[in-house]
């Protein structure tokens, strides 16, 4: 996998522009007693739509888990906040990728 240019989301995931066009999403976990950071990809993407998805999608469910939303009016307003912060981070890849 031959990456271009990539962002980072909430120290989490990783999304990467491939030397093809393809966008990688990945997960980014630190270990506690090293520091070292280690990268797993969840998928390839060809469609930005689905990757965006899946991201807002896997941010919300990880609010969920650690409590940090717990109403419906809560999660309503988180993911419109996580869909403005994605869409303008793959805004700041594409003027990359061109």
């Amino acid at each position: 996998m031959s990456l271009m240019h990539s962002v980072l989301l909430n120290n989490w995931l990783k999304i990467a522009v491939m030397k093809n066009g393809e966008l990688s999403l990945a997960d980014i976990k630190r270990d506690k007693e090293t520091g070292a950071m280690t990268e797993s990809t969840i998928a390839i993407y060809s469609s930005e739509l689905n990757l965006l998805t899946d991201v807002v999608n896997l941010l919300v469910k990880r609010a969920v888990f650690h409590k940090q939303i717990t109403t419906v009016d809560e999660l309503s307003k988180l993911t419109i906040e996580l869909t403005g912060y994605c869409v303008g981070e793959f805004k700041k890849l594409n003027k990359e990728r061109s």
